[in-house]
C-alpha cells in the first residue's frame, strides 16, 4: 500500500506542477479574440474528456479570464469553462454505462459506488467530486453511469461543481492578473 500511496501522491505532483509550468508558458492568448470564451469551452471540453492522461486546462481558463475586466465576462467564462467540462465528463459517464466492471474496485470507489444508488445522494456526491480539481472525479463519473444514475443528475451535479470550481478559478486569476476587477 505505500507504493501506491506514494504513486498517488508522485502523480498530484506531477499534475500540479505541469499546470504550473503551463500557466508560466509564454503564450499570448490575445489572438482569439472574440472566440476566447468558445476557446475556453472547448479547451475544457476536450481535456476533461480524458479519462487517463490529465490535460492542463487550468491555466487556459486564468489566463483567458485575465483578458477580462467585469463581473458579467468572467461569470461567462465560467460558464463556458462549466458546460465545457460538463460535455467531456460524459465519456467517464458512456464508459460505466458500459459495465460496472469499467473501473477497479477499492474502497473510494466502493464508497462513491454506494453513493450513486440513490438520486440525492449521488448529486451531492458528485457536486462534492467535481467542484475541487482532482483526479478521483473519473471514477465518480464511471459509477454514476454504471449505477444508472440518471443523466440530468450526472450533468446538473458536474455543471455545478465546475461551475463553482471555475468561477474561483476565474475570479482568482483576474484578480491576480489585474487589480482593476470591478465587482
Amino acid at each position: 500500500m505505500p507504493q501506491r500511496r506514494n504513486a498517488i501522491i508522485g502523480m498530484i505532483v506531477l499534475m500540479i506542477a505541469i499546470n504550473v509550468g503551463c500557466y508560466f508558458l509564454p503564450i499570448d492568448y490575445t489572438f482569439l479574440g472574440n472566440y476566447a470564451i468558445a476557446g475556453v469551452f472547448g479547451v475544457t471540453a476536450i481535456a476533461t474528456a480524458t479519462i487517463i492522461v490529465p490535460v492542463p486546462y487550468i491555466p487556459v481558463v486564468m489566463h483567458i479570464a485575465q483578458q477580462y475586466h467585469d463581473l458579467y465576462d468572467l461569470v461567462l467564462v465560467a460558464l463556458a469553462a462549466g458546460f465545457g467540462s460538463v460535455v467531456g465528463e460524459i465519456s467517464g459517464y458512456v464508459v460505466g454505462r458500459s459495465g460496472r466492471q469499467a473501473f477497479e474496485s477499492t474502497c473510494f470507489s466502493r464508497w462513491v459506488a454506494a453513493q450513486m444508488t440513490h438520486p440525492v445522494r449521488a448529486f451531492v456526491a458528485l457536486f462534492a467530486l467535481a467542484a475541487p480539481p482532482n483526479p478521483l472525479f473519473d471514477v465518480a463519473g464511471m459509477a454514476a453511469g454504471a449505477f444508472g444514475v440518471p443523466f440530468w443528475v450526472f450533468a446538473s451535479a458536474v455543471f455545478c461543481g465546475r461551475f463553482v470550481r471555475m468561477l474561483g478559478i476565474v475570479i482568482i486569476s483576474a484578480w491576480y492578473g489585474s487589480a482593476s476587477v470591478i465587482f
